[in-house]
C-alpha cells in the first residue's frame, strides 16, 4: 500500500465522496486542487435544529454541506433546503455585506467552513486559470439559484391569481 492510499484510508467519507464527485463549486478542478481546497475547510458539526448562521453576521466565510441538510430562513419563512455538496455563501470572496438569511440544521450536519483569507491564499498559490474556473462555477451556482427563485415566484403568482378569495 503506497503513501497516497494510506492517507486516503484516514480521510473522512465525505472527502472521499467529494474527490470522486466534486461539488459544483469545484467542478473542473484537478484532483489535487479539489483535495487541497477541501482540506482548507474547517469541519463543524451541528445537531438537528441548531442555528448555524444569523442574518446579521458579516460575510467572511462560506460553508460546504459535507453531510446532512440545512434550511435557509428569511422572516420566519423557509426558502430552501440544501444537502450534501451544496455551498452556502459561495460569493464570500466578493461580498462583505451581512448575511441575507438565517441557516439552521435540519438534521445532524457536518459543514466545512471556508474563511475568505484562507481561500484567497489558496488561489494566490495557484495559476490564475483556477480562480477563473472557480469564479465561473460561482456564477453558475448563482444562476441556478436565480432560476429556482424565478420558478418559485412564478408558481406563487399563479396561485395568487387562481385564488379568488381576495
Amino acid at each position: 500500500m503506497d503513501m497516497q492510499e494510506k492517507n486516503h484510508d484516514k480521510m473522512p467519507d465525505y472527502l472521499k465522496k467529494f474527490l470522486k464527485e466534486p461539488p459544483l463549486l469545484l467542478r473542473n478542478f484537478h484532483y489535487e486542487d479539489v483535495l487541497e481546497f477541501l482540506q482548507t475547510g474547517v469541519e463543524e458539526r451541528y445537531m438537528a435544529g441548531d442555528n448555524i448562521i444569523n442574518e446579521s453576521e458579516n460575510v467572511n466565510s462560506a460553508y460546504l454541506v459535507a453531510s446532512g441538510k440545512v434550511a435557509i430562513w428569511k422572516d420566519g419563512i423557509q426558502l430552501a433546503t440544501l444537502s450534501e455538496s451544496n455551498f452556502l455563501g459561495e460569493a464570500f470572496l466578493f461580498s462583505k455585506n451581512s448575511r441575507m438569511a438565517k441557516v439552521t440544521s435540519e438534521t445532524d450536519t457536518i459543514l466545512l467552513r471556508y474563511e475568505r483569507y484562507d481561500a484567497l491564499n489558496f488561489f494566490r498559490k495557484k495559476p490564475e486559470k483556477l480562480f477563473n474556473i472557480f469564479t465561473k462555477n460561482i456564477i453558475e451556482i448563482q444562476q441556478r439559484k436565480i432560476s429556482n427563485m424565478n420558478v418559485q415566484l412564478l408558481n406563487l403568482k399563479k396561485r395568487l391569481l387562481n385564488d379568488n378569495t381576495w
